[in-house]
C-alpha cells in the first residue's frame, strides 16, 4: 500500500511539473503583451534559439559579412525581440547594455546581453546572401570615439529590436528582467 502511494505521488508530483516547464517555451502566452513599470512599458515579442548568427548590416555598403557565436561549445544564444516604450515620462532614459536585462532559468541561473560589438566577428561571403539575416540589435548606440550613448526615449516613443543571450542548450527560461530605465519582470 505504502508502495502505491509512493509512485501515485511521484506520477502527480511529475504531471504537475509538466505545465510548470512547458509553460516556459518558446510560444509563451506572456509574448506580446506589454508590462508596465513605473515609467515605462515592456514586451517580450519572441524567443529564438540559434547556433550563430549571420548578417549584414542592412545599411553597410562595404560588402561585409559577420558572424556571431557563443564562446562555450555547448551553448547557444537565445535571441529576444524586446519592445520598449515610454508613455508616461515627459522623458526616459534608457541605457541598454549588459545590465539592462536579464533571463533566469528554473535552477537559478542568470544570463545578460552579450555585447555585440565586443563579440562579433568578420565572417566570409556565404554561398546564398539572400539566406542572411537583417537584425536590429537592441543595444546603445556606440559613437565614433568608442563610449556608447543611451536611448533618450520622449513620451509617447519607444524602441524595438534583438537583446542576445549566451545559454546552455535547451536551457528552460522562466523570467526575463528589465533594468534599463525601469524595473520589472515577465514570468514566462
Amino acid at each position: 500500500m505504502l508502495c502505491k502511494r509512493f509512485v501515485f505521488g511521484l506520477i502527480l508530483v511529475a504531471a504537475l511539473g509538466l505545465p510548470l516547464f512547458a509553460a516556459c517555451s518558446e510560444a509563451s502566452p506572456s509574448f506580446g503583451k506589454y508590462y508596465r513599470g513605473k515609467t515605462l512599458d515592456v514586451s517580450v515579442v519572441s524567443l529564438e534559439r540559434a547556433e550563430e548568427i549571420r548578417y549584414k548590416w542592412p545599411r553597410d555598403d562595404s560588402g561585409k559579412h559577420w558572424r556571431l557565436g557563443p564562446l562555450e561549445q555547448e551553448n547557444e544564444l537565445v535571441l529576444l525581440r524586446v519592445k520598449v516604450e515610454n508613455h508616461t515620462a515627459t522623458s526616459a532614459i534608457v541605457n541598454v547594455d549588459s545590465k539592462a536585462a536579464e533571463l533566469r532559468d528554473f535552477f537559478r541561473g542568470k544570463y545578460f546581453p552579450i555585447d555585440i560589438n565586443a563579440r562579433v566577428e568578420g565572417a566570409s561571403v556565404p554561398e546564398n546572401p539572400g539566406a542572411e539575416r537583417h537584425i536590429v540589435f537592441l543595444w546603445n548606440a556606440t559613437l565614433d570615439d568608442g563610449s556608447t550613448q543611451a536611448f533618450n526615449l520622449a513620451q509617447d516613443m519607444g524602441i524595438d529590436g534583438v537583446l542576445v543571450f549566451e545559454a546552455p542548450r535547451d536551457t528552460k527560461f522562466k523570467e526575463f528582467r528589465w533594468r534599463a530605465g525601469d524595473s520589472l519582470s515577465i514570468d514566462f
